[in-house]
This record gives C-alpha cells, sequence and structure tokens, in this order.
C-alpha cells in the first residue's frame, strides 16, 4: 500500500530514524534479541537492512512523495513505538511463539530455528516483505511439536530437483517433508464457496507444482500447511469451500494467524485450524469482537 508523506508522516518518519534496531530488537523481540546476539555477523545484518529499509523510505519520499508499506519487521517496530496495540501485541506473539520453538528442539536445531528467526527479521526486498512467510514456517512447527509422535528433523530440506521444503519430521516412524504455504485474501472479493475453491485449489495446485516439477523417481512423502490470512470472520458465508480438500491427506487441515479483539477491546493473536476459528466466529457477537 503507497503512503502518501504528508507532513505528520515525514515527522513520524524522520523521528523514527533515530532509533537504534539493536535497542528495538531487544525492546520487542527480547527472546529473539537474546538468541541472536551471541552472533555479531546476525546483529550487524539486522542493523545493515534496518537502515536499508530508512534509506529505501527516505528515496522514495524525496522523488515520489510517497513510499509503499510493506510490514516488515522493522515497520511493526516504528508503529509500536507511534502506539500502536496491535503491531505491540503481534510482535510479542512472534516472540512467544519463537520461544515455545527453543524450548522444545535440541542443540542443532536450535541453530536452525535461530537462523529462521534471523531471516524473518532480515528478508525483504523493494517489492514485498517476507517476514510473514517466516512466521508462519515458526507457528506451523510450534503447532506440531505440540502434537506427541512429532518430531522435527530438519530446517530446510534441499530436493534432487534444487527446490527447498521448509522442514522434515518424523511421525510414526515415517519422514514426511513440509510446506508451509501462506495465502493472502481478500473475502469482500469472493463472489461464492465454489469461487473461493477454485481460487483455493488454483493456488495450492501451482505451489505443488512448483516444488514437485522435475523431481525423480517416486514423489516423497510430502505435507503441505495452508496458512491462511484474513479476516476469519467474513469467511462464515464461504467455509463449506473447505470440504473439497479433506480428503486430500497430503494437504493438512487450514490453519490461520487470527487478529481479534476481546470483549475489553485488547488485541489478541493466535494460531490455529480455520474449522476452529470459524466454530468461534459463530459464537461471537460479531460487534464485539473482530478476527
Amino acid at each position: 500500500m503507497a503512503l502518501r508523506a504528508t507532513a505528520q508522516l515525514r515527522i513520524r518518519f524522520q523521528r523514527n530514524k533515530m532509533n537504534e534496531p539493536v535497542e528495538l530488537l531487544r525492546h520487542y523481540l527480547p527472546t529473539i534479541y537474546d538468541v541472536l546476539s551471541p552472533s555479531t555477523k546476525m546483529i550487524s545484518d539486522i542493523s545493515s537492512k534496518y537502515y536499508e529499509r530508512i534509506k529505501n523510505i527516505d528515496a522514495a519520499i524525496k522523488t515520489k512523495g510517497e513510499f509503499t508499506s510493506e510490514k516488515v519487521i522493522y515497520d511493526l517496530w516504528w508503529d509500536t513505538n507511534e502506539g500502536d496495540q496491535a503491531s505491540l501485541t503481534f510482535l510479542t506473539f512472534i516472540d512467544n511463539t519463537a520461544k515455545s520453538v527453543l524450548e522444545k528442539v535440541d542443540s542443532t536445531l536450535r541453530r536452525q530455528i535461530i537462523t529462521l528467526c534471523h531471516k524473518m527479521i532480515i528478508n525483504f526486498n523493494d517489492s514485498q516483505s517476507q517476514y510473514t512467510n517466516f512466521f508462519a514456517e515458526l507457528a506451523v512447527i510450534n503447532k506440531l511439536l505440540s502434537d506427541e509422535g512429532i518430531k522435527l528433523l530438519q530446517v530446510e530440506k534441499i530436493m534432487p530437483n534444487g527446490k527447498r521444503f521448509d522442514f522434515e519430521i518424523r511421525k510414526d516412524g515415517k519422514e514426511t517433508l513440509v510446506e508451509v504455504y501462506n495465502i493472502n485474501f481478500n473475502y469482500e472479493r469472493i463472489e461464492s464457496s465454489e469461487n473461493f475453491k477454485k481460487f483455493l485449489e488454483t493456488r495450492i495446485t501451482d505451489k505443488l507444482n512448483s516444488k514437485l516439477q522435475e523431481l525423480p523417481g517416486m514423489f516423497p512423502s510430502f505435507l503441505l500447511v495452508p496458512v491462511l490470512w484474513g479476516n476469519i470472520l467474513g469467511l462464515d458465508q464461504f467455509a463449506d469451500a473447505f470440504i473439497f480438500f479433506k480428503d486430500f491427506n497430503f494437504i493438512s487441515k487450514f490453519m490461520m494467524i487470527a487478529e481479534y479483539k476481546n470483549l475489553e477491546g485488547r488485541y489478541l493473536y493466535d494460531f490455529g485450524t480455520v474449522e476452529n476459528f470459524l466454530k468461534r466466529a459463530k459464537e461471537i457477537n460479531k460487534e464485539t469482537m473482530k478476527i
């Protein structure tokens, strides 16, 4: 979303330029700071990308009078500094999720999770942010490791065709590759359950083809975990679309990172199945809770 560089926005941006990235990391993501800070290179990378983000915004404001809000981690830090409670709560949710995962893995996997956290902060470019991809991976890992009998074997598995799966797990003595797939949607543009089903089917088919094409031999055991980002309340009327995917054992239940307000108006975040969120949404007054 392109934001016009109003006088107020310019003042806010100039004020945020003065913040020290390492202190922002320590303050808003304390668990991630603790595991990254022993590495001088990782901290240096975060600082370099922080100032790259500022440089890009500054240049865009000077040349176009606006900049594109990508909602990278740094943007969440700045919004929190400006008093945005949703951003603060979401940063806490990110940090708590990372903490939960780190407590469940051994030393070798811990290093891989730390690398994942590092990538979550520094991976973005001029056209898009990628932190949501890495955070969804953390959330899925955390969910899977909460289930008995599942063991995380490796983060990022390279296949013979050169493609990468997000991680590999073992369940009931069987190795399975897992790919987390973020799907953004706008329910206001959905015309019907059938329309939404076709949208999801097309996205998932394209994703699987991109991962499995030119793979020699038999396909390995794999699981695709779709993670939706959007308004869960708006999905009520299109819930039938998900029934179609229940017969595919290589597609997990659709998951979702949900933002909502409780009865006191406080922002909360949760990660779980779309099915459970839809059940909750039906039980909650839409006037008092917005997901």
